[in-house]
């Protein structure tokens, strides 16, 4: 991997930001405060982590511009400290890519249109009356069925499966080991044995969507299931036929989405997160680690559900007492009653 470098000066002028110091010295890695060299940079955003700015050997630090305490190293003041940071990995990003080549051992049907610079690994296989935009990047062993399209600089990591009638946007990211547009679970009952529908719909992502490895996004019934711009999906998450994802929506690990749910634009959704099917989440939505939604909500909010960890012997005794609320419930309002009744007699 070729190693990147900027001045100082250089990545003030990304963030935006204001250097005091060594405009002109190199940096070349992000890294963690208390383990930043000479040529790295760190940031601080956290006030907790403030004592560690008296040791760090970092080369640059970026700082808040309201930040008066300034330490012995370079620093950029900013307005965003962790965003800048972002950037700032970005630009010294040196991740290979999947692919480098038109690999002869790929498969490309006659059919399919492959756009300016594109780069396919080893083993890939592209489908009939495939579209691929400009700069894409598709790595060993992926699969694009028929029909796909798959916009400019998007890029795809190997072993990635794209069923047939499938739309990717541009600058999206696909880790290895996605799933996109196999069959809806979609069954009907007869006398006892499971009938298969046939899942017609596609799945239609939008620009800047990256998905997690492991993740799998099924094709709709009948219509589409979309995922809108900018939405961010981690690894091992699974979401169900026509379901709808709002822009910029962001969801940890293990989250599930059943069939049919609408989720709006700007929700966060922590691991383990499960949505019940046709229901509908207002924009804004935060869900809370191992959350269970089983009811629309109509604004916007912080939702939890479970409960926290507890010793086994502790756990055992409320999950007894659990099965009994339905029980205390009722006997509690008799016993409400009961003392409204005296009430009313001693008035």
């Amino acid at each position: 991997m070729q190693e990147k470098t900027l001045t100082v000066a250089e990545i003030a002028s990304i963030v935006g930001g204001r250097v005091i110091g060594d405009k002109t010295l190199e940096i070349n890695r992000v890294s963690p405060l208390d383990q930043a060299t000479k040529h790295d940079i760190s940031f601080l955003s956290n006030p907790k982590f403030e004592q560690q700015l008296d040791t760090t050997q970092a080369g640059c630090v970026l700082l808040s511009d309201g930040y008066t305490k300034h330490p012995s190293v370079t620093s950029v003041l900013c307005k965003d400290p962790y965003l800048a940071f972002a950037l700032v990995a970005q630009a010294l990003d040196n991740t290979p890519l999947p692919a480098t080549e038109i690999s002869p051992t790929a498969t490309i049907h006659q059919s399919a249109v492959l756009g300016d610079n594109v780069e396919i690994a080893a083993g890939v296989v592209i489908g009939k009356n495939c579209q691929i935009g400009d700069n894409v990047c598709i790595g060993a062993n992926s699969y694009l069925g028929e029909g796909g399209i798959i916009g400019d600089s998007t890029i795809i990591y190997a072993n990635v499966s794209i069923y047939h009638g499938v739309s990717i946007g541009s600058f999206c990211i696909l880790h290895s080991g996605v799933v996109i547009g196999s069959d809806g679970f979609g069954y009907a009952n007869d006398a006892g044995q499971w009938v298969k529908i046939p899942q017609s719909g596609g799945v239609m992502i939008g620009d800047r969507v990256e998905i997690g490895a492991n993740s799998c996004i099924d094709r709709g019934a009948l219509n589409n299931t979309i995922i809108s711009n900018g939405v961010k999906i981690d690894n091992l998450c699974h979401i169900a036929h026509n379901v709808e994802v709002g822009e910029n929506t962001a969801m940890a690990a293990f989250t599930g989405i059943a069939g049919s749910a609408k989720i709006g634009k700007s929700c966060t959704f922590s691991g383990r997160s499960s949505i019940i099917g046709h229901l509908e989440i207002a924009a804004g939505t935060h869900l809370t680690a191992g959350t269970l939604v089983n009811k629309s909500n109509q604004t916007a909010g912080m939702f939890s559900s479970g409960t926290g960890a507890q010793d086994n012997k502790t756990w055992r005794k409320n999950v007894a007492r659990f099965k009994k609320l339905d029980e205390m419930a009722k006997r509690l309002r008799q016993l409400e009653k009961q003392m409204s009744e005296f009430q009313d007699k001693n008035n």
